[in-house]
């Protein structure tokens, strides 16, 4: 009888570690991407380890659109309607990596999902895409939403549903169907319904809109444990250009994020990849694709300003109101915004500046304490630079003409309104469409303009969105705000 026992438990146990060594070979076992000599394309499509995490199975990823259309944001143009650019001939769209786990291709976002931008100087020019931009086309949360609404709905996320959809675009081989059925599928349901449950927290807020996100409080909640706090973190998406100069520019001394809770370029980026998804062992892999990603965006620039004094049109600006614009400049902005100002890459305090402090309270001593001592299983991920700050970082001013709308929040649709007072600006506008305002520096967002019909009302009486502060300039003569204006288009 013993006898017997012991072969069952011996053919249990090598039962066990048949099906642990089959996940690993045909789910798990990280294969490397192909390798490129290309900034651009690790940039824009490089993994960041979030695989295990966030990745879906390939054919998923592309059904999803078409299954639940109802789920995206605005016109429902597939994945555009989240505004990811994408480039003709790309099998993905900017900001997605592809990856294989085991035998399976796997697609999730990498940093350049938030960080892209496009832009257009006439209306009927097609959109040119802007590597690490400002992201202002990029909806974030309607990404989220389309996999949260999946979770709340899982019965129509069926094996039969998705299947049907899968085999109308793809003959998959008998042994990938059965994968997809009986493993994939379920797995990937009870993802989304997780997801559901995780990001319930945003039903209480308002919306981000595109070109913003509520970047770090998923984190508190999730990778660090805390309570929901009902604050509201609804920032703009920063652009990252040209870094290495900037930070080269300020003695070592330097603040990150828009109010400075990190001082520490790397740990930046490696924070950013867990709060989409890198877990350690996934770091292990993505390390090389971070640090190429890191060294591009210390070297990738804005594209050049269309405002000269030799462009045609509406993008021409007088010489003489430029170097007026540059004086006062030097005068009113230098201190804090040029590279080597006294005050460049540091926290404003918020009794200065006077914006709307909401993103200053969503970080906390206790959230800058817990990433600090941050572990993951036994990892020791020696984050040393995480703190609470009080105010908001004055920032570099190059690519002023991309960088709309203006402050943290997105809140001051151009330039010539942030030169107004507060009372004087726009209480409601329209954020998401690319053309840019020649006339007032930024993008067109007025209503009853395009913007109107291809972007999503802002609000600034919602909270999180006030458009008050930064009274810098304010008090100018009109002929000096335009002269300011002219020399701020060239940037």
């Amino acid at each position: 009888m013993i006898g017997v026992l012991q072969r069952c438990l011996a053919g249990f146990l090598a039962l066990i570690v048949v099906l642990i060594v089959f996940a690993w070979f045909v789910l798990l076992r990280p294969v490397a991407q192909p390798p490129t000599n290309d900034p651009l394309q690790t940039f824009d499509h490089g993994s960041i380890g979030n695989e295990t995490q966030q990745g879906l199975p390939y054919w998923i990823w592309r059904v999803l659109p078409t299954m639940f259309p109802e789920y995206l944001p605005g016109n429902q143009d597939g994945y555009g309607s989240i505004g990811v650019y994408w480039v003709g001939g790309e099998e993905l769209p900017v900001g997605f990596s592809k990856k294989t786990l085991g035998v399976i291709p796997r697609v999730a976002p990498n940093c350049a999902f938030c960080h892209q931008g496009s832009y257009r100087l006439t209306p009927d020019a097609p959109p040119t895409l802007v590597p690490a931009g400002a992201g202002s086309r990029v909806n974030v949360q309607g990404f989220i939403r389309l996999l949260v609404a999946i979770g709340r709905h899982p019965e129509r996320f069926s094996a039969d549903n998705v299947m049907t959809a899968i085999t109308a675009i793809y003959d998959m081989p008998w042994w990938e169907r059965l994968l997809y059925r009986y493993l994939l599928i379920p797995a990937v349901r009870s993802a989304f319904v997780a997801q559901a449950s995780r990001f319930a927290w945003m039903d209480s807020r308002p919306d981000w809109g595109p070109g913003r996100i509520d970047p770090f409080n998923p984190v508190k909640f999730f990778n660090l444990h805390l309570p929901d706090d009902g604050t509201i973190g609804n920032s703009d998406i920063v652009p990252l250009w040209n870094l290495g100069t900037v930070l080269a520019d300020t003695d070592g001394h330097y603040s990150l994020h828009w109010d400075g809770l990190n001082s520490n370029l790397r740990e930046t980026a490696v924070a950013g990849a867990i709060g989409d998804g890198m877990d350690y062992q996934g770091f292990t892999a993505a390390g090389p694709a971070l640090d190429a990603i890191i060294d591009f965006v210390r070297l990738q620039k804005p594209p050049p300003s269309p405002f000269s004094t030799t462009a045609a049109g509406p993008y021409r600006v007088d010489d003489a109101e430029i170097q007026q614009g540059k004086a006062l400049y030097e005068t009113h902005c230098a201190a804090c915004h040029e590279p080597g100002g006294a005050r460049f890459r540091t926290v404003i305090p918020a009794a200065e500046i006077g914006t709307d402090r909401h993103r200053i309270d969503m970080w906390t001593e206790e959230a800058a304490d817990r990433y600090t001592h941050y572990r993951e299983g036994d990892y020791n991920w020696g984050f040393r630079a995480f703190h609470k700050t009080n105010g908001y970082v004055a920032t570099e001013l190059t690519g002023l003409w991309l960088r709309g709308p203006y402050l943290h929040n997105g809140s001051v649709p151009t330039m010539a309104d942030l030169l107004a007072p507060p009372a004087a600006r726009p209480q409601s506008f329209y954020r998401g469409y690319d053309l840019i305002d020649a006339a007032k520096g930024g993008f067109v967002s007025e209503a009853g303009t395009p913007a109107e019909r291809y972007g999503t009302r802002y609000d600034t009486t919602v909270p999180g969105n006030g458009n008050g502060g930064h009274l810098y300039g304010t008090d100018l003569s009109d002929p000096d705000k335009q002269r300011l204006l002219a020399f701020l288009k060239t940037l």
